[in-house]
């Protein structure tokens, strides 16, 4: 399926790409106009997990509330001085290794 046209790109016909908004400090807004949820990362935390080479303006995952990617709109911003300390931004926290269980009949390993 082909991605749908961006018409918010800074300059047509150049790709604006999640190491170029890292590099310049950048947030990443997502908003779902389905379920109404928005979601704020910093691009420097999404380049240790996704691609820099992809585009800074695709949706990075789908959504929390409604699990869909089709109504996600993303744009960057930049921080100012009057944010921190008030803006809530989503990061990524300690990976927990969780144990699972199967069944097994007894005698069997």
């Amino acid at each position: 399926m082909p991605s749908p046209y961006r018409g918010e790109r800074p300059y047509p016909g150049k790709e604006y790409l999640l190491r170029h908004a890292a590099a310049a400090n950048q947030l990443v807004v997502c908003r779902c106009n389905l379920c109404r949820k928005l979601v704020r990362y910093l691009a420097t935390d999404l380049v240790t997990i996704l691609d820099p080479n992809r585009d800074a303006l695709e949706p990075p995952f789908v959504c929390s509330g409604c699990g869909k990617t089709d109504y996600i709109y993303v744009k960057l911003t930049s921080a100012i001085p009057a944010d921190v300390g008030h803006l809530p931004v989503r990061r990524p926290g300690p990976v927990r290794m969780t144990r699972t269980w199967r069944w097994v009949k007894l005698g069997d390993e």
